[in-house]
């Protein structure tokens, strides 16, 4: 099963083009990377898993899912640009090869913790509202914030210096 995601990851690295090869359609720009800020490259993380999840909901019958779901989601939102910006604070330039090394950590580490949720015996109601309203604001925020970035250091273009969707 684990391979499944590292496949699925793969091939999501492999289709990061899309949003350009669409002629910049915002549709396809709310899914894939539409430019080479943090937290477009999220979205690397984000879909797969969703995608994974929305799978996973055939074969994986299990009370604690949702929760497990949301922790999954929002692992590698914190920790990929926690590690990020935590290393080129010290070495002042970003490393492609540490930059995919902390994606791949980041996932191994949320899908580890997926695990153990799901093997705890069931969960109080109350985690299952929490990954509700967390989930319900991730897809708001990854909505919004694609569309209509705000002009902080997360949604700047590393290489264009532009903010969010190519107009």
């Amino acid at each position: 099963m684990h391979f499944r995601i590292y496949i699925c990851c793969y091939f999501w690295h492999i289709i990061t083009f899309f949003y350009n090869w669409s002629g910049n359609n915002k549709v396809v720009g709310i899914i894939f990377p539409a430019n080479e800020s943090t937290w477009e490259h999220l979205k690397l993380a984000i879909f797969p898993t969703i995608i994974y999840f929305i799978f996973g909901l055939i074969y994986i019958k299990n009370q604690n899912y949702l929760f497990a779901f949301f922790v999954t989601l929002i692992l590698p939102m914190i920790l990929i640009p926690a590690i990020f910006y935590t290393y080129t604070a010290f070495v002042k330039n970003s490393i492609l090869i540490v930059d995919i090394l902390s994606y791949y950590l980041s996932i191994f580490i949320a899908f580890l913790i997926c695990y153990k949720i799901l093997c705890l015996s069931k969960l109080h109601f109350v985690f299952n509202i929490v990954a509700i309203i967390g989930l319900t604001l991730i897809f708001i925020c990854y909505l919004t914030f694609t569309l209509n970035p705000p002009e902080i250091f997360l949604f700047r273009d590393s290489v264009t210096g532009h903010y969010g969707l190519k107009k």
